[in-house]
């Protein structure tokens, strides 16, 4: 199967990554620079986008935001003007729904189709094939991409009609903002309490306040003091932003996302937009005064 690939960051180059030698892949990414790696057996370097669409049967999309989706699809030289009919766009993009069944409804004409399959659980998850796909799109176009996801990963859910995988990815991460701050809220208060702060996390972690930032987060990034999560602020913002746009457009109060998204703008006031979400390990040292990091 020939398969194209747009969007080699941290995200898609992990996910890309895992198809080398079991199709026929085509890599494309406006960052030029990326492309240096790519240049070996079993992937060709496409020079632009039409290079790329040209025999690609299913194109895949991990961008920063959907507005970078609908100008790669729709745009002058976008990738729509040039795939076959019956060709498929999967996106892996952390997008917005509305967008998404937006651009789904622009292509039919050129008897392309469109669907959502956003990813969750890191570069890691990624490279070690585990990081969970959430598919967006009907009963067949699932069974289709199914084929070549399974190459990726073997966590693949089919999460509904077209939107469904963007909506619960945005709904994920604001969740996990939320999380994220109630743990480092309660981690603080422990360190300030006198516990070391990895004894706080190893045994939240066997308890019933156990989650992503206990899991993975402070382990891996805060109390080894690597600080680099590979997700930034600007992306995080973003993602809980659509997700509490979701909740205001169903006349939903959304509390706690609120407060959580009130805590990351402190963070990026501090810290800027361009800070790795472990940042927020260093905002809450800064305002309680507890030593976290080593």
């Amino acid at each position: 199967m020939k398969v194209g690939f747009i969007g080699i960051g941290n995200m898609g180059a992990a996910l890309a990554s895992r198809l080398v030698g079991k199709v026929s892949l085509t890599v494309f990414d406006t960052d030029i620079k990326r492309l240096d790696i790519w240049d070996q057996e079993g992937v060709t370097v496409a020079k632009d986008l039409r290079e790329l669409a040209i025999g690609s049967e299913i194109v895949f999309t991990c961008l920063p935001t959907s507005n970078e989706v609908k100008g790669i699809v729709l745009g002058e030289s976008g990738i729509s003007s040039f795939l076959a009919p019956g060709s498929l766009i999967a996106d892996m993009t952390s997008g917005d729904p509305t967008v998404t069944r937006e651009l789904s409804e622009l292509i039919l004409n050129n008897k392309i189709e469109l669907i959502d399959a956003p990813v969750s659980g890191g570069p890691r998850g990624a490279r070690e094939g585990t990081i969970a796909i959430m598919v967006g799109g009907s009963d067949t176009q699932f069974e289709r991409v199914k084929k070549v996801l399974n190459l990726i990963s073997h966590n693949i859910i089919h999460a509904g009609p077209l939107g469904s995988g963007h909506s619960i990815k945005l709904g994920n991460n604001l969740l996990n903002l939320i999380c994220r701050m109630g743990t480092f809220e309660v981690i603080s208060m422990l360190v300030r309490e006198g516990v070391a702060p990895a004894m706080a996390v190893d045994i939240i972690q066997k308890s019933s306040g156990r989650n992503y930032a206990t899991e993975i987060t402070l382990p891996d990034n805060i109390l080894s003091g690597k600080m680099n999560q590979g997700f930034s602020t600007a992306m995080m913002e973003k993602d809980s932003s659509l997700a509490l746009k979701i909740g205001l457009k169903h006349d939903l109060d959304m509390t706690l996302g609120k407060v959580a998204q009130e805590m990351l703008e402190r963070t990026i006031a501090k810290y800027g937009l361009d800070a790795d979400m472990s940042a927020v390990a260093s905002l809450f040292e800064s305002e309680t005064d507890a030593q976290i990091r080593p």
